[in-house]
């Protein structure tokens, strides 16, 4: 999301420099300290980063790798690389990484706004390999030995830069905001905006001979913003609500791909709405740890002094109803 940052001055980067990062605890609900729960998600620590870095800031991407290093993007067209610190399994710190230009395939940062408006992150950990989705103008382009646990590497130029027709029709400022690698080498990208009548978003799988398109109808009121896959046809979808009129709101959604037709099954499995801790939640990033899976979420403050950087961590649950917040007709899990 752009059309709010550029009220506000933003330093370009021209290298890779060190990024200095503090942060602050919040609970999960301001109203209730001690609530862990929302739907199937526990939390697990809560922060909000700073930085004195003039160029940190409209985080709107987020993956996770080994050692607690996670990398970003930024919808100003940089990298972010930081590490957490946890304690007994809960987030409750970071230390700072690097911040960097992403490059194109000449080796030069992005020459505007327009041109760098950086919406969507995957990377493979392991090969570091990573692919940038951007909007406005509507692109992907692929990395190779992407480490945020070396800085030199994100002086990487672009190895290639992929356009499809199919998104030509993209609002300029409502592309692939949330992307995501399938199994059999196949990507998907959900469009944040491009609704049809019934409140669809445009989704795309690229890889094989064609591309093939689907839909996807995220909460009411909702836009995707980032996605994960988590094992079979199954995927992790990240939802924000951003507006003066409703407020500020995230969805979690699992939404399985079909085996025929166009339309994604999608089922919500959390909600964060005020008191809870939430802002523009832009990007998720999932964890595997002895046979548990954690959820990591990060929020673009679109440089904002009122917003925040929120970095939120929670565990994944299965899901049953009792309790407490069964009486209060909430989804309890455990």
């Amino acid at each position: 999301m752009a059309s709010l940052v550029w009220a506000v001055p933003v330093a370009r980067l021209v290298r890779v420099e060190p990024l200095a990062l503090s942060s602050v605890a919040v609970p999960l609900d301001d109203s209730d300290p001690a609530r862990r729960d929302v739907g199937r998600l526990r939390f697990m620590g809560g922060l909000v980063l700073r930085s004195t870095s003039a160029a940190f800031g409209g985080l709107s991407g987020l993956r996770a790798g080994p050692g607690g290093w996670f990398v970003g993007i930024t919808d100003t067209g940089d990298w972010v690389t930081f590490r957490t610190v946890e304690a007994g399994g809960r987030l409750v710190g970071v230390t700072g990484g690097s911040i960097a230009p992403i490059l194109d395939e000449r080796g030069a940062p992005a020459p505007t706004k327009t041109a760098g408006d950086a919406e969507a992150l995957e990377w493979d950990a392991a090969v570091g390999d990573a692919t940038v989705s951007f909007e406005q103008d509507h692109r992907r382009q692929t990395y190779r030995g992407i480490d945020p646990a070396r800085p030199d590497t994100l002086r990487a130029s672009a190895i290639a830069v992929l356009r499809d027709a199919a998104t030509a029709t993209w609002p300029s400022n409502g592309g692939g905001e949330a992307l995501a690698a399938l199994p059999g080498s196949r990507t998907i990208v959900f469009a944040e905006e491009g609704q049809d009548a019934t409140g669809a978003s445009p989704v795309l799988i690229f890889g094989g001979a064609t591309t093939r398109q689907l839909r996807y109808t995220p909460p009411r009121g909702f836009r995707p913003t980032d996605a994960q896959w988590l094992g079979g046809e199954t995927l992790l979808v990240l939802n924000r609500r951003f507006n003066p009129v409703q407020g500020v709101a995230a969805a979690l959604t699992l939404v399985t791909l079909p085996t025929d037709g166009t339309d994604l099954a999608s089922t919500e499995i959390a909600r964060l709405t005020p008191p809870l801790a939430v802002d523009n939640m832009e990007g998720l990033a999932v964890v595997r740890d002895a046979g548990r899976t954690f959820v990591y979420f990060v929020s673009d403050d679109n440089f904002r002094q009122l917003q925040r950087n929120l970095l939120l961590k929670f565990e994944l649950l299965s899901c049953a109803d009792s309790g407490a917040g069964a009486a209060r007709g909430e989804r309890r899990c455990r």
